[in-house]
């Protein structure tokens, strides 16, 4: 499995002040671009590229867990193709977007912050027609028995979906297993932090490395 750490600067300096040899055994850094005043992202985006020159780069506008609309349709849109050319992948919230035209690098994602979804599966199924060559999903489990039916869904619709790069996870204490044993039932990446955590239940990038060691 990949291993994705998040990156989530305020400002151009907290960019020049990263330590960027604690990511080094990241195959992805994923930049939270949410987190940055929007005029700020272009020379932003040159500066992290500049930081890790080595490994690919996901560029990440968040807003599904923001209270109120941060960005218009048309302005996320000009946001995901502006930054689509820069870097590996491109986040997309599918979704909440649905009549964005995907970039070929986009990852589409959506997040539940309050549960794993009952038709979690037609979720899957819908993100999966946009075309996109990874679908993301990370939702919030209430009970044990929600985090082994995101693991029995991930695992089918993985087998139904070859093509498909899937990437599911569930949020919290509860979900942590899904973050060390995504290989086992078909998950290909998973999120891991360095300091600040990006979501409720991520584990640091040295905890995730040891596991994926052990499970080698």
């Amino acid at each position: 499995m990949k291993i994705v750490v998040p990156i989530m600067p305020k400002n151009l300096s907290e960019i020049a002040k990263l330590d960027t040899a604690q990511y080094a055994n990241a195959d992805l850094v994923e930049w939270r671009a949410d987190f940055m005043p929007i005029p700020d992202l272009k020379q932003a985006a040159q500066d992290i590229k500049a930081q890790f020159p080595n490994q690919g780069i996901i560029f990440t506008y968040r807003t599904e867990d923001k209270a109120e609309p941060v960005l218009s349709a048309e302005d996320y849109d000009r946001l995901i193709h502006q930054f689509s050319t820069e870097f590996a992948y491109v986040d997309v919230e599918i979704l909440r977007f649905p009549s964005i035209s995907l970039p070929d690098n986009a990852i589409v994602s959506y997040h539940d912050f309050t549960q794993i979804p009952q038709n979690l599966p037609d979720v899957l199924s819908k993100m999966a027609a946009s075309g996109a060559k990874v679908v993301k999903f990370a939702g919030m489990p209430q009970k044990q028995s929600d985090v082994l039916r995101l693991m029995t869904e991930t695992l089918r619709f993985s087998e139904e979906h070859p093509d498909v790069t899937l990437v599911t996870m569930a949020m919290g204490e509860l979900g942590k297993i899904t973050r060390v044993a995504s290989d086992s039932f078909g998950s290909s990446w998973t999120f891991a932090s360095v300091g600040e955590t990006s979501a409720p239940g991520q584990l640091s990038l040295a905890e995730v490395v040891r596991i994926r060691e052990i499970f080698q």
